[in-house]
């Protein structure tokens, strides 16, 4: 009897047949529950793949017991079968160690505004999908050209009611699209794309192309895996007109993401037109003033942009809500205002999460009402508790309330929610480290160093972190391996300049500067090197090369940035020209800044005003102005000017002769700063040495110089309280040190000026 005759004779293949189809049909009854009952697919692969690893046992019981009549077990079916269900557990263990088996969704109490208590059913993080959605490229006529932001924009806001997906479209990544090349998001090859999704963590990302043709539009996509690269759906969708297309299109995105059945059919998909406009021409100005804003940067061309989107369709909640900030970035206060109460009054056409998002700006902004503006968005989270949205807004209100225990909060529920967003773990470690938690903050950066090993950003972190400590030697370690990864990164070259400054190579870093800003490609870069120019010139006393950086690095920024902001930032760094001899050039220049900025918000200008004011010796006007921005910071709970409040009150205080007063408020400014910064113990080591208090002053100075060991001032401060402690060697080196660096300091640059009469009355 041969083979052949003897499995059929033990009924091996009708045995094994029978197995198989079981096992398909248990497998298609899973994938049912799987997709109808919103059961995991970790228990689909398991079962599935436990079945065929069970198929070596089956066979070997059909070919021991599959002949009729009674058969012995045997020595080796008695040995292999135990051992295949063994092996089979082991397994399954191992694979599915950790990963959830039961639903995808769970079920969670949640309480609304008024207190009413209700249950919500919300997926679980791990099968949440977020998916990086690029521009399309549109390969018909370029009169269509219009479309292809639009078609993009739509799919985002359509794609954002399911709680499943977290979409990304090019317009939340402008500076990513700018480092990769393209300013417009358009052009970028795959090997870009797929970059551009694993740096941002994004498992997913959806390329496409589209075409008008015959009136008829054609949409081709693929759905690509970011980590392989590889195409998990390649589809083509045609349709009439630019909303059905995208309807369409973001229906076929969800079931390619797996998103199941059963939730796809019971979510709320609202067509996108009641989610926008249904106006063609109003949402083309939308649009434009969106492009305006993000890769533009022009403010004032998406003004009447805007304008005509809310004529053509005067309940465009999106467009008034975009009005708004437009608006309020130009400085006027009455249409910003006007544009956001419309905003409020059209909420219905807006999804609820997005209608949170109106309403915490409108009572933060109109009302000025920092509490209830906080209010809405703790009810966001509570009714939608996995929206990652409402936690980042949360944590950048807290962040501006200086309240860093609940911004790390904030940013550990996303991560609880989903942990693929692991750029938060740099976040964090660096509110650890400005909340003094040394430890924990290293631990986190340490955290994204092992998880990314060749992820430039970990190195130049921890970098950071080192040489905020005084550990130079290991920021330059931590940099020198980041070049490794990449020997030509722009940030990595300005570490180690960073590195040289504090190390006292002042020449070497100015040289590697100037070479840098010569061959920088993106405004962006321009700005990463003028602010450590900024920093160089204004330590060594070079006031004119100061002022010049000072002004060119504004005029960058008003290109990458809106111009509100970077008026403000550009008023914050003012102060400089003011300490570095020139006072009345500053508060020129802080005096026009005051008109350009909307009201109440031109006030956070007064804490400039008044450093320059002080060094004029106009106290009682520094008051004045710095009681109105303590007002408004006050009012906003902007806490991140405390520290600057406290430190112009000292130097209001020192002008006057009041040290008594002078020194808390120096001390609190020290204490509360978000960055560590020379000038703040300069200012408290100064005023305790002017009180007669030289050995707290020693110890001010001293910890200071451990972290800025080349900082020419710390020095001058640190030789004038050692005069005083009667250490004149000690005087003299330190003396030495700050007259060295300001060799070749403007003549009349104050710091300079004091070292010059300390040298004479030593000498």
């Amino acid at each position: 009897m041969n083979l052949f005759q003897e499995l059929r004779q033990r009924r091996v293949p009708q045995i094994s047949s029978a197995y198989i189809v079981a096992s398909w049909g248990i497998i298609q009854f899973f994938d049912f529950l799987e997709s109808r009952m919103a059961v995991s697919p970790n228990l689909v692969n398991l079962v599935g793949i436990g079945l065929v690893l069970l198929l070596p046992s089956v066979v070997l019981m059909a070919w021991v017991h599959g002949r009729p009549g009674r058969d012995s077990w045997g020595r080796i079916p008695a040995v292999l079968v135990p051992a295949n269900l063994l092996a089979i557990v082991l397994l399954l263990f191992f694979m599915f160690r950790g990963q959830d088996l039961g639903a995808i969704t769970k079920t969670i109490e949640v309480q609304d505004e008024n207190g009413a208590v209700s249950e919500r059913v919300v997926p679980k993080s791990q099968f949440r999908r977020r998916v990086l959605i690029f521009y399309p490229e549109n390969i018909g006529d370029a009169e269509n050209d219009w479309a292809r932001e639009t078609i993009n924009i739509l799919q985002g806001l359509d794609l954002n009611q399911d709680v499943f997906v977290d979409p990304v479209t090019p317009m939340a990544m402008v500076g990513a699209m700018q480092d990769a090349g393209s300013d417009d998001g358009h052009l970028l090859n795959r090997s870009r794309q797929r970059k551009m999704a694993n740096d941002a963590h994004l498992p997913y990302f959806l390329t496409s192309t589209i075409n008008f043709e015959n009136k008829v539009w054609t949409f081709s996509s693929e759905l690509h895996e970011s980590e392989s690269g590889r195409v998990l759906a390649n589809r083509t969708t045609e349709a009439d007109d630019i909303f059905t297309l995208v309807d369409l299109t973001s229906r076929q995105i969800r079931e390619d993401l797996e998103i199941p059945s059963s939730h796809l059919e019971s979510s709320q998909d609202l067509p996108v037109a009641e989610l926008s406009s249904n106006d063609l021409e109003a949402l083309k100005s939308h649009v434009k003033g969106l492009i305006a804003v993000t890769h533009e940067n022009d403010w004032a061309k998406a003004a009447p942009l805007f304008d005509d989107a809310v004529e053509k369709d005067a309940g465009y909640t999106m467009a008034h809500f975009l009005r708004f900030a437009v608006y309020q970035t130009l400085g006027d206060a009455e249409k910003s205002n006007e544009a956001i109460t419309l905003a409020m009054e059209n909420l219905y056409r807006v999804p609820e999460r997005t209608s949170f998002m109106i309403k915490s700006q409108y009572y933060y902004s109109v009302k000025q009402d920092a509490d209830k503006s906080m209010a809405v968005l703790k009810m966001w989270s509570k009714i939608y508790p996995n929206d990652v949205e409402a936690y980042n807004m949360q944590a950048l209100y807290y962040f501006i309330r200086q309240d860093l225990p609940n911004t790390i909060t904030a940013y550990e529920n996303i991560l609880a929610i989903d942990p693929s967003q692991v750029k938060l773990i740099r976040k964090i470690a660096s509110l650890h480290q400005q909340s003094g938690n040394l430890d924990q903050a290293e631990k986190y950066y340490l955290r994204f160093v092992e998880m990314f090993p060749t992820d430039t950003k970990g190195y130049r972190d921890l970098a950071d972190f080192y040489s905020s400590t005084g550990q130079l030697d290991r920021a330059r370690d931590a940099l020198e391996k980041a070049q490794i990864v990449d020997p030509s990164e722009l940030d990595i070259v300005l570490g180690l300049v960073d590195v040289d400054i504090k190390s006292g190579k002042f020449e070497e870093s100015a040289q590697v500067l100037d070479e840098e800003l010569g061959r920088a490609k993106t405004e962006r870069d321009r700005l990463k090197i003028l602010i450590r120019q900024m920093t160089l010139s204004g330590m060594l006393g070079k006031t004119d090369q100061l002022i010049l950086v000072l002004e060119s690095f504004h005029l960058t920024l008003l290109e990458v940035q809106n111009p509100m902001q970077a008026d403000l930032i550009y008023s914050m760094l003012l102060p400089q020209v003011s300490w570095a001899g020139k006072p009345e050039a500053a508060l020129q220049r802080l005096d026009l800044l005051v008109g350009q900025i909307i009201s109440p918000y031109d006030k956070l200008v007064g804490v400039g005003r008044a450093w320059t004011l002080v060094d004029l010796g106009r106290t009682e006007e520094a008051k004045t102005t710095l009681a109105e921005a303590a007002e408004l910071v006050e009012t906003f709970k902007f806490e991140t000017f405390r520290s600057s409040l406290a430190l112009v009150g000292g130097m209001v205080a020192e002008k006057e002769g009041d040290l008594v007063s002078a020194v808390p408020l120096f001390r609190t400014a020290h204490e509360t700063t978000m960055e560590m910064q020379p000038l703040f113990p300069i200012r408290l080591g100064r005023a305790l040495r002017k009180n007669s208090q030289p050995e707290e002053a020693r110890e001010v100075l001293e910890s200071a110089l451990e972290t800025n060991p080349s900082h020419p001032e710390l020095h001058l401060e640190l030789a004038l309280v050692m005069r005083d402690l009667g250490q004149s060697g000690k005087a003299r080196e330190h003396l030495k040190t700050a007259q060295d660096a300001w060799s070749n300091a403007h003549p009349d640059f104050p710091p300079a000026l004091r070292a010059q009469a300390f040298a004479s009355e030593v000498n």
